[in-house]
């Protein structure tokens, strides 16, 4: 009786001479990808044209003349600058120096971004099941992976076409040279994402979850950019072993290359290719890759909720403490330097700085150096959350295990995370800059600068427990965004005339701002207590709620 059901499209094996069998249905999953992620695709086309039409309207101010345009060139080349961000062949223009300021977190943020919603398209469905439910039906084997890496290379394409207009209409083409380098910058923008596209679309065939997809693709993305960087640090021989490095030999507003983007898109169709044929090639849920097996015993740590969420947390914790690192060691390498720009450019960057001289300049580096760790701080509280939403709470819960307890272990871990990462980082950048002046004693100094953001730190600490307790449903996109305005708010709020009150306000401003300022603990006890209070009240209500999966 089965030899008489007619065969449909998935019945085709591929290289069966039915090819085109495995496209079928393209066009609908065309529509099911954009209809799933169409908010996300429009925040990440908000955020980055909008980030790169900020800075260029922000530099039309700060920079009004050519010496202050030659004085920010000078800062650009030191050695951390350079490593950090790349220099622009054309950094004393205004074109040059929004390059400088955008281009390096623009091009890689959308490359990482690229990835991950590829394979939260691939590997993520494909995990959960959806990919499975989708194939019962006409549907191609290749048809669902080609409609996202569709989707997402025209989210790539929109945005660098974004940023071309949002540079044409700021007027950063140099005198007399057209339009050019305005369409050079969103074109390397753009080809640098269709090379994080590739990697994701790789990585969701190699790995076989979608967390390890998401750590594989960044790890390779980041791999490019420390090439880029060593490269510019050196002389320059690496930048065309990484896609980043070709994005930024393209040069806008200076040599206008347009064939390093031939580089970039042949590596994104090779990318492809291999990811096509992989996903032809193995077995539906698993990966190139297979899942090591676990050790047999557990260790005993692994019994406590402290020592569990260490475990699941080690990667991000790995990576933000490198990163306050980084950061610290670059600030204190470019005081000097920065202080004599700021010094000769006066006006807005004397706003953004609250004060003259260098000790103003530190304490705006220590509250830098709080907002990452408000970030790594903020990532461990939600995750409190992510536990529940996919079950491993109520594991843990299921013995003699408290609600409170398990709650109050697993804070811990931002709490006690955040005051070392605090510590280390402004000692750090107080070592840097007191080994350039001859004095050692402000590694201590800037230590407790630093420290003195905890309680503020906390504070997003608070939220995202609160939330946890009474809108669980939310509290992960509502906490990103408190500490989202949180930056916006602290970084730039004055220079936008934000209230004096509104800013009062933050947690950040409450924060004594030293060495530009003497120490005051009637502030730090008030965002304790806050802080206290709000993780009080979101433990409170979680004890007595129902755990809500999903």
């Amino acid at each position: 009786m089965t030899a008489l059901l007619p065969a449909t499209a998935v019945d085709a094996p591929v290289g069966t001479g039915r090819q085109f069998d495995a496209l079928a249905g393209v066009g609908t999953m065309v529509r099911l990808i954009v209809r799933r992620n169409r908010v996300r695709l429009a925040v990440w086309v908000v955020v980055l044209v909008g980030m790169f039409s900020y800075i260029a309207s922000y530099y039309q101010t700060l920079f009004p003349t050519q010496q202050s345009l030659d004085d920010f060139a000078a800062v650009s080349n030191t050695p951390g600058i350079k490593a950090l961000t790349g220099l622009s062949a054309a950094a004393d223009t205004l074109g040059g120096a929004v390059w400088t300021k955008g281009w390096m977190t623009i091009a890689v943020s959308l490359a990482i971004g690229a990835a991950f919603l590829v394979t939260r398209a691939g590997r993520a469905d494909e995990e959960a099941g959806r990919t499975e439910l989708l194939r019962s039906r006409m549907l191609g084997l290749h048809s669902y992976a080609t409609a996202s890496w569709i989707v997402n290379g025209l989210l790539c394409l929109v945005v660098g076409a974004g940023i071309a207009l949002a540079s044409l209409a700021s007027g950063l083409d140099p005198r007399g040279t057209g339009i050019t380098g305005s369409l050079i910058f969103g074109a390397s923008v753009a080809g640098v994402g269709l090379v994080g596209l590739g990697v994701g679309a790789v990585a969701g065939q190699v790995a076989s979850t979608s967390r390890g997809a998401n750590a594989l693709a960044s790890a390779v993305i980041v791999g490019f950019y420390v090439l880029r960087m060593v490269a510019d640090l050196g002389n320059g021989a690496l930048s065309w072993v990484s896609p980043i490095g070709w994005g930024q030999q393209m040069e806008p507003y200076a040599g206008n290359r347009w064939w390093p983007l031939a580089l970039l898109v042949a590596l994104t169709v090779a990318l492809l290719a291999v990811a096509g044929l992989i996903e032809t090639r193995r077995d539906h849920g698993s990966g190139l890759l297979a899942e090591r097996p676990g050790p047999a015993d557990a260790p005993r740590r692994l019994a406590s909720p402290a020592g569990l969420g260490l475990r699941l947390q080690r990667g991000p914790m790995i990576g933000w403490t490198i990163a306050i690192v980084v950061s610290a060691m670059l600030f204190g390498s470019i005081v000097e330097t920065m202080n004599t720009f700021l010094t000769d450019a006066g006006g807005p960057m004397t706003t953004l700085t609250r004060g003259v001289g260098i000790n103003a300049l530190l304490a705006l580096l220590a509250g830098m150096i709080g907002l990452i760790a408000a970030v790594f701080a903020t990532q461990s509280a939600v995750s409190l959350r992510t536990d529940e939403a996919s079950g491993i709470v109520e594991a843990q819960l299921a013995g003699a295990l408290s609600r409170t307890r398990w709650a109050l272990e697993r804070l811990l871990l931002p709490a006690i995370g955040s005051a070392v990462v605090l510590g280390l980082g402004g000692g750090l950048l107080g070592a840097v800059y007191g080994s350039t002046t001859g004095d050692p004693s402000q590694a201590v100094t800037m230590a407790g600068a630093a420290v003195a953001y905890w309680p503020a730190v906390m504070i997003l600490v608070g939220i995202a427990v609160a939330l946890l307790g009474w809108f669980p449903s939310v509290a992960i996109p509502v906490t990103w965004g408190a500490l989202a305005a949180m930056w916006f708010a602290t970084m730039l709020g004055e220079v936008f005339g934000l209230p004096t009150w509104l800013l009062d306000a933050l947690p950040f401003s409450a924060v004594p701002y030293m060495p530009l300022e003497a120490m005051s603990w009637g502030p730090v006890a008030i965002l304790t207590a806050v802080a206290g209070g709000l993780i009080w009240t979101g433990i409170f209500r979680f004890t007595r709620r129902d755990i809500r999966p999903g």
